[in-house]
């Protein structure tokens, strides 16, 4: 006979608790599985991009070995050149770009005149150019070097 009221009885209790306890066993365990599959991930994420940056960086150093070899075999042309050097005699420094490399801004007249030697021709007062067989110019202002176009080789 039912009087409105579910089977209440002295185990009715023990089974809702057994069954919440169950639930959150569940619970809790399907969360542990989402934690570790989530940290397994992240582990992979990281190792990927650890390899990534090693082949990186070892493409890097490659990289920097091959342009230090190539700087050595430059230094070693420009010594061998440096070397080999035909001497221009002073009064006919203008024919070596070398020398036009000598010249530095604010250089008086008479230190140009030492490195390239006389000019061919000369123009101006106190803004004076000096002309050079190869067409090569040097600029003056006020007895200064103010500029200068190197010869074309």
């Amino acid at each position: 006979m039912t009087t409105g009221v579910d089977n209440w009885g002295p185990t009715t209790g023990v089974r809702t608790q057994f069954s919440l306890i169950c639930h959150y066993l569940q619970a809790r365990e399907i969360m542990i599985r989402t934690i570790t599959i989530i940290g397994f991930l992240m582990l992979g994420v990281i190792f990927n991009s650890y390899a990534d940056d090693s082949d990186r960086i070892d493409r890097l150093e490659k990289k920097v070995q091959e342009l230090n070899l190539r700087i050595s075999k430059l230094e070693s042309l420009l010594r061998e050149s440096s070397e080999n050097k035909v001497l221009v005699p002073s009064h006919e420094g203008w024919k070596s770009v070398h020398n036009w490399r000598k010249l530095a801004t604010d250089m008086s007249a008479s230190d140009v005149q030492k490195i390239l030697g006389e000019p061919q021709r000369v123009d101006g007062g106190n803004l004076a150019t000096w002309y050079y067989g190869n067409g090569g110019t040097v600029m003056f202002f006020n007895g200064r070097v103010n500029r200068w176009m190197e010869p074309r080789e």
